[in-house]
């Protein structure tokens, strides 16, 4: 989490410095045309940066995942450099009409100014061509501001199906190639010999080039496997399914990573975090879903034993792994699905580690719990379950009191964001020394 919190202001800082290594808002005596038109140069070429950041970020490249700790940590990424975009949008936008409302300039003499022409100089032939392409270039930029605006929004708001959602990400590559078009056109001539310019080059390569990754549905191509459904398993009373997936071409997981499935060719890739560990001789991988949404409540009725899959992953860097010697574990929900993994996992073999598992659910299946305290007892793992119909949310006070060692144990935490803030700011509060695992599993 704190390698993406760094990331985002570092990226942008590095494009605000490389920017006043070529041009500046401080102008004494002030200026308001100039700093007009500056800070347009200066609010486009930062949206511009994060939209190309979030696109590099959408093709799910690995050495990129490896460093900020999983996919997970990506996504959460992609959702900041967006609303970072989105912001910075509305600013370029307004200060590009600042002129028009409060100068009354004429609209060509703006538009020469942001070109880079002078007058009393003849324009080279580059020059000549950036302006030809001037008027095309601002309005296609003004309709993919408003555009991007819009999907932006859509990305936000999670009540729109995530289906939909993802249709207009890959809108958004097409979008992203018109606003290439657009600040290649208006950005100053001269930005193009200095650091701003060979940087702004730079991400215009690279972003196109994720764009057609993403628009030929080429990201993660190389990660895709074939499956198909060997079991079906239903948790009625907590709305879960499980499925067993056998791939002969799955090139293995970590307990803790997830992957995206695929059961219809008109559906997107949906995200399921893997709960069971990897058996290179069954070859068998099981994911246990949540109904949450129109699609997965849908799920149990569509699907037969058979039938086949699309698989790709596996994602994620939640996968367990210190010298602590004591653990805490804490899973809210779905969030369960993690440790299901990991407590296969030391069933095998001798756990070394003392684990406290700590799981919360509403209402908690027989069978289910059955499962959940035979495969806990193999484990050798203390399992402390918490059905919240009847009894209270965990809390860090619940985990203190049960736990003598808790202020130096490492902390696994997979659920919903408001009970991690909770238990992770009491713990941490009271003395916890050690670090706080959170998986961010959510894809908007």
């Amino acid at each position: 989490m704190n390698k993406i919190k760094l990331t985002l202001p570092l990226s942008i800082t590095f494009i605000t410095i490389v920017w006043f290594l070529t041009n500046t808002l401080l102008y004494i005596p002030f200026d308001y045309d100039l700093f007009t038109k500056s800070l347009v140069q200066y609010t486009g070429i930062i949206a511009f940066s994060a939209m190309t950041f979030a696109m590099l970020l959408a093709t799910r490249p690995l050495w990129i995942e490896k460093r900020l700790g999983g996919l997970d940590k990506i996504y959460r990424l992609h959702k900041w450099l967006g609303i970072v975009a989105f912001a910075f949008s509305i600013l370029h936008w307004l200060v590009s009409k600042l002129p028009a409302w409060w100068s009354h300039l004429d609209q060509l003499i703006i538009l020469d100014a942001i070109s880079g022409a002078t007058e009393g100089t003849e324009p080279s032939a580059f020059e000549t061509f950036l302006e030809s392409l001037e008027s095309t270039a601002l309005l296609v930029g003004e309709y993919a501001f408003y555009l991007t605006v819009l999907f932006l929004l859509i990305a936000l708001l999670k009540k729109i199906p995530y289906r939909f959602f993802v249709k207009t990400h890959i809108v958004m590559a097409i979008i992203y190639l018109v606003l290439v078009f657009h600040a290649f056109a208006l950005m100053y001539i001269d930005y193009w010999t200095e650091p701003i310019g060979i940087t702004m080059a730079i991400m215009m390569i690279a972003g196109t080039i994720s764009s057609f990754i993403i628009l030929l549905g080429k990201a993660g191509k190389k990660r895709k496997a074939e499956g198909s459904i060997q079991a079906i398993n239903t948790y009625p009373n907590m709305n879960i399914l499980e499925l067993v997936v056998k791939s002969d071409n799955w090139k293995g997981h970590h307990e803790g990573q997830f992957a995206f499935l695929k059961f219809e060719k008109k559906e997107p890739h949906h995200p399921f975090t893997i709960s069971s560990a990897w058996d290179k001789k069954t070859k068998n991988i099981t994911f246990t879903i949540k109904a949450l949404g129109n699609y997965t409540n849908k799920l149990a009725d569509k699907l037969k034993v058979g039938n086949s899959i699309v698989l790709e992953g596996a994602y994620g860097n939640f996968t367990f792994n210190d010298k602590k010697e004591s653990q805490i574990w804490i899973a809210g929900g779905v969030g369960i699905t993690p440790f299901l993994a990991r407590m296969e996992r030391l069933a095998q073999g001798n756990n070394k580690q003392k684990i406290d598992f700590f799981y919360s659910a509403k209402k908690i299946d027989a069978n289910f719990k059955k499962k959940l305290e035979q495969v806990s007892a193999e484990a050798g793992i203390n399992l402390h379950l918490f059905e919240t119909s009847q009894s209270a949310q965990i809390s860090g006070n619940h985990i203190r009191k049960a736990v003598s060692d808790w202020e130096t144990a490492s902390v696994w935490f997979c659920g919903p964001s408001k009970m991690a803030k909770s238990i992770k700011k009491d713990l941490k509060n009271n003395g916890l020394h050690s670090t706080f695992h959170q998986e961010l599993f959510e894809m908007r």
